[in-house]
Parts: structure tokens; sequence; C-alpha cells
């Protein structure tokens, strides 16, 4: 049976404890329930705490300090688990990684100073060991299994308390920017497992699903609710990942196999099984509760889903964020919803997670009037300590996430979209009966200029049509926030933590406006389809013979007897002819990019100038070879003036091209568009 909601009291004491103890507390109590599932693979309670105090003395023994940060790079298996209460029991603070995270990230989160050690497998210890600071301790599970095991499975005595670090969590890192790591207490934790227990109405009888990639707080936040509790926490497999295997045919199989009773995911998860559902006429099995976060889930989608697994499923569209472990605000649709005007366009989130306080912030930081847009502010014990070498939180002031929202005629949340999205334009979209998802952003075209853009996915077996939805949301938003292109796309991309990516929308593809359609007339300039930029590549590749074609031909014409290798005996002579080729290629390819390239850079989000520049680098480093290497060739060595002026027209000039592309590469992109 659900736990009945604590007295002040029992959360008053429990909020002064740390997020590891509340676990051993069921450990104790029932030491033979199943704790963790993965895969054919279960540990009881007891297993696990004494796996866990057995790496807690290890790690105690290799010098880990009170609070000191140590790398857990596991994937998702049943050890990680091990790891992360190991770290905690020892007194230290874990820092989740996924292996499968872009190099890019691995490098940012395992280089960081202030790591002691980091616990992985001996198949990623060279990848660890080359990142991690010198000297830091590599722990490899399988390999030093016997060592660790011969240490005590008691529990230690750390004195670690309720504002010592527990963890630090890394946000998403949406918009081309880097994660930032975020410092969560143990207080702050035990916050937020006292909301979770009350609003998810937890039991030690429950089975929670846990889908979400290590590094990310929704993984925190699902072991924290089904162990803290007494539960049960079910890993889904790289097999039952809805994005791998195509269908949520594995995932529907695992929830009713394993008796999953409390399912947490992102929107796609909660798309594909829906979907799957549907298809098969199947439900739920023992599934009670369904939470949904990570992006806007809109109305109608939840009524459609209570509609597919019936009354007897509690339905939350949660928002929260890693600042806050996860915690924010939920929104139940109740039993009998009230009839809501466009429940295509309105994503309600509700109200507050105990011990938390959200509000719409106007400008200064004050609370926003009465149905006033405004960005999402939250405060409160679930709230961290700062930003990893960045700004501490303060508990007074309310942290901007970055969303807007509204307080609703009926005292709730509603959610707007991120800061400068064009949450508006998307509503409206949602509400054409052709439209499945959609996202409205600006792309820039290659004179420069941002072009609002719609892309769009087909319900499910259906099509859209371009033209028909431009009239349909010319007529119903103003000019400047109607989206001018709508681009058709199978599937909208997402991050790894299952947000809308808006860093990897492919660019519209140019069509000429002549082009008549089956019905025989012509569509409008801004009528694409989905593709990745094939318009611009199929430009550059005709480009590229055409000058190629014509720097081949025009070589002896501008420089005579530059390329003549009739004295050069063979194979040489071979090699230099296709030295020659190639530089017509380049050269070709460098026209090409010049003439067409610059929507490819536009769109990775750096500055005007910066691309612009970057732009005529990348033209310049591949034009240069062929006029630059036939001048050297007809020049005397001992040509004082001629060298010199050919060193600083294109060798200087080639340096100064490869410095604006690091430049280009290594620049944050603009935050606009945040996802």
């Amino acid at each position: 049976m659900p736990q009945e909601p604590p007295t002040s009291e029992d959360s008053a004491s429990r909020t002064r404890r740390c997020v590891h103890q509340l676990y051993e507390d069921h450990a104790r109590r029932t030491p033979d329930a199943v704790a963790v599932i993965s895969g054919p693979r279960e540990l009881t309670y007891r297993e696990l705490d004494e796996r866990a105090n057995r790496l807690a003395r290890h790690l105690r023994e290799a010098g880990l300090p009170r609070g000191g940060p140590v790398a857990v790079c596991l994937g998702r298996d049943a050890e990680v688990l091990t790891a992360m209460l190991g770290v905690l029991k020892a007194g230290g603070a874990y820092v989740p990684v996924e292996p499968g995270a872009p190099p890019s990230v691995l490098r940012h989160v395992l280089a960081d100073p202030g790591l002691f050690a980091a616990v992985t497998w001996e198949s990623l210890r060279v990848m660890v060991s080359d990142t991690v600071r010198s000297g830091r301790p590599v722990i490899c599970l399988d390999t030093q299994a016997e060592a660790i095991a011969a240490r005590s499975g008691e529990p230690l005595d750390t004195g670690v308390g309720a504002s010592d670090l527990a963890c630090v969590l890394y946000t998403s890192g949406t918009a081309g920017r880097m994660p930032r790591g975020v410092l969560i207490e143990h207080r702050t934790l035990v916050s937020a497992y006292e909301g979770w227990r009350v609003v998810y109405r937890l039991s030690p009888d429950d089975r929670h699903l846990q889908t979400t990639p290590s590094e990310f707080a929704g993984f925190t936040a699902d072991w924290v609710r089904a162990l803290c509790s007494g539960g049960t926490l079910v890993l889904a497999g790289r097999d039952e990942d809805v994005d791998r295997a195509g269908d949520a045919a594995p995932l529907h199989r695992l929830i009713v196999d394993r008796s999953v009773t409390v399912v947490a995911c992102d929107v796609p998860t909660v798309h594909g099984l829906h979907r799957h559902l549907r298809s098969q006429g199947a439900d739920l099995a023992a599934v009670r509760l369904i939470a949904v976060s990570g992006d806007s889930w809109y109305l109608d989608e939840q009524q459609a889903l209570r509609r597919t697994v019936g009354p007897h499923v509690r339905i939350l569209n949660v928002f929260g964020v890693t600042e806050a472990a996860g915690s924010g605000v939920y929104f139940e649709l109740p039993d009998r919803p009230a009839v809501t005007e466009h429940p295509e366009r309105v994503s309600p989130i509700g109200t507050a997670f105990p011990g938390a306080a959200v509000a719409v912030l106007g400008r200064g930081g004050a609370p926003a009037a009465w149905g006033a847009r405004g960005e999402l502010g939250i405060k409160g014990p679930v709230v961290g300590r700062g930003y990893l070498h960045g700004p501490a939180f303060t508990s007074r002031r309310f942290l901007r996430t970055g969303d807007l929202g509204r307080v609703r005629d009926d005292g709730g949340l509603e959610h707007l979209g991120r800061v400068a999205s064009h949450a508006d334009a998307e509503a409206v979209l949602r509400g054409h009966p052709s439209v499945g998802e959609c996202l409205v952003t600006g792309v820039e075209n290659a004179e420069g200029h941002k072009i609002l853009t719609a892309y769009v996915t087909p319900v499910d077996g259906g099509e859209v049509n371009p033209s028909e939805l431009r009239l349909f949301l010319a007529t119903r938003l103003p000019s400047t926030r109607a989206p001018r292109t709508v681009v058709r796309v199978t599937s909208l991309p997402r991050t790894r933590a299952g947000k809308l990516d808006r860093t990897s929308l492919p660019l519209p593809a140019r069509h000429e406006a002549g082009r008549r359609t089956a019905g025989g007339k012509g569509t409008l300039p801004g009528d694409h389809d989905g593709g990745e930029g094939p318009g611009i590549w199929g430009s550059i590749a005709a480009l590229t013979v055409l000058f190629s074609f014509l720097s081949w031909f025009l070589t002896d014409a501008f420089w005579p007897y530059s390329t003549d290798l009739s004295l050069v005996p063979h194979p040489w002579a071979a090699l230099f002819t296709g030295l020659y080729l190639c530089e017509s290629l380049a050269f070709g390819l460098g026209m090409g990019f010049l003439f067409c390239g610059r929507p490819l850079l536009a769109r990775q989000g750096r500055s005007p100038a910066l691309t612009s520049a970057a732009h005529l680098a990348v033209a310049w480093l591949l034009i240069a070879w062929w006029p630059q290497d036939n001048y050297y060739r007809l020049a005397a060595k001992t040509d004082w003036a001629r060298q010199a002026a050919l060193v600083y027209a294109f060798n200087i000039t080639l340096m100064i091209a490869a410095a604006v592309v690091v430049a280009f590469v290594a620049a944050r992109p603009r935050k606009t568009d945040r996802s």
C-alpha cells in the first residue's frame, strides 16, 4: 500500500540525514528485498549494501577525503549503483559520467582538476586514465574485484553530514554549450526525495523503471525514489532503448515482465510507448504512475495517453531542473479534466513539489503579474549549493531556469518553452491536424539573414503540406512571428537527455519557385521538405567540377610551363601529376564553398562576423594551393622581391586563415534558441 504523507516531524528528521542513510534503513529492515534488477541479474538490499561498503573502504584506503569528488564511469548497469552508494558511504561525492557521451563532454568532466579518483571498467581504463589528472587513482571494478571483495562489508562511520556534498550533476549542455556541474548536497537530495515521496505516494512495493543515462539528474532522481523508499529499481538496457530499438516493444515487455509500477521517462520515450500501446491494443499491466519530464508535454498528449492506459494510471507532467536534482513542479492530469480550449497548445506544469518554491519572474527578478509571461525561477531546500567553479546559489533569491511560463487562471503554472524560443508559433502549429511534432527556430541563410523556419513531422501515417501550413500560420500569427519556411522531417533531433536539439536541424533545401506540384500549382519559395541541405551540397559539387576543369585547362595560360614534366622521369612524373590534379580539385572545392558554403557554417550558431570570417578562411585554405604553387614553381630562388611577395600573399594569409578556423571551432555558440 502507498505510504501516508509524512508528518512535518518525520520530514524534518529525515532532512537532517544523508541520502544513503535512508537507503541503509531499508537494507537493515528488509535485507532480502530486491533492490536492483538489471537484465537477468538481481541484487538484494543486503548484497548491494555489502558491495557498496567494501568499495567505500577501498576508496577510503586510497585516501578519499570528505566530500572528495569521484567520477563514476560505468554506464547503465547494476554496478553503477554499487559505485554511487560506495562513494557516498566513503564520505565522497559521486560524479556520474556516461561512457557513451561525446568525447568533448567526457574530457570536460573527467579533466576537472578537483576529481580525486575515477571508478570504471578495465575496458574503459585507458580512456579514463588519459583524461583524468595524472596521479589520480583509477579503480576498475572488474580487474580489482578481488582486492575490493577482501575488504569488510560492514558500514563505515565517516562523519559526513547533511550539508556535505553528495554528488556533482552536470546539466544536459544543450545549444552547443558544455554542460555545467551542479553541486548537490545530501540535504538537497533528501529534500527532493521528501517531495517525491509525498506526490508519487511511494511504497516499498513499487518497482521503478529507469531509462535515463547515468550522467543526468533523472538517473539520480530514479534511484533515490526507488532505494530510499525500499522499492526496486529496474534498469532498462540498451535493447530496451526506444531510439535504439526503433520501437517500444522491448521496453513494454520489460515493464510487463518485471511488474513495473512507476514509469518515469522523457517525452520521446512516452511517445514511443504510447504508439506501441495503441498499435498493439496493449496495456501497462501493473503500472500505477507515469511521470514524464525533460521537455514540453502537451495537454492533448496527456489526455490521449489517459484514454489508452485507463483512469487507474496516474499521469504526471513534471518540470524539473538539474540545479534542483530534478525536482521542480508537477501537474497531475485529473480523472475528469476541465474542458480546455486548444489543449494541443497548452503544457500545464501545475504546482511546486514540497520543498520547492517556483515563481514566474518579471523584470528585475520580481514575481510577474498573474497571467503574464516570464522566466520560471526556483528556490528552496531542493536547490543545490551552486555551480562547480561558478557562483553559489542563494536561498533567498529565485534561481532562473531559462524557461518561460505563466500562471493560468486556475492558479497552476504553464510551461511556454525556453527563453528566446518561438513557443507561440510552435503552439499554433501543433493545432494543425496533420502536424505531429514541430520546432520553430531562426536559420541563417546565405546572405547572413535569420529566416524563421518551422520544422514539422507528420502525424503517424500522414503527410504535411508546407504551403497549407504557411497559410495556416499566416492567418493566426503576426507576420513578424509567422515562420516563412516550413521543412518536413521524419523526426526532430533530440539530445541524449531527450530534449529537442536545435543545433542539429537540417538546413532547408533550395527549391525553384516555379516548380510544379502534382496538382499543377507552383509551390511557394519557402515550401521545403527535410534534408541535410542537399541543395547546398549539390551546388558545391557542381561548382567544384566546373572550377576544377577550368583551373586544369587554364594553368598553362596563366603560368606557361609551370607544370611541364617532360624532363621528370617515371614514376615521379605521375606523382607530380597527381599533385597538380589535387591542386585543381582543391581550387574547385574552395570556389564551390565560397559561393554556397556559408549556410553550413551559419548553422553552428557563431556570431555573423566570425561566421563570415571562417567562411572566407576555409575557402582560401582550399583555393590558395593552385595559384600559390604555380607562382612558386616559376619564381627564381634568388628573386628575393618575388619570394617575399609570395610569402606574404600566400603563406602568411594561409596562417591567418587557419587561425580564424581555430577561433571559429573554439568559440561557443551564441545564446539563442536554447532547448
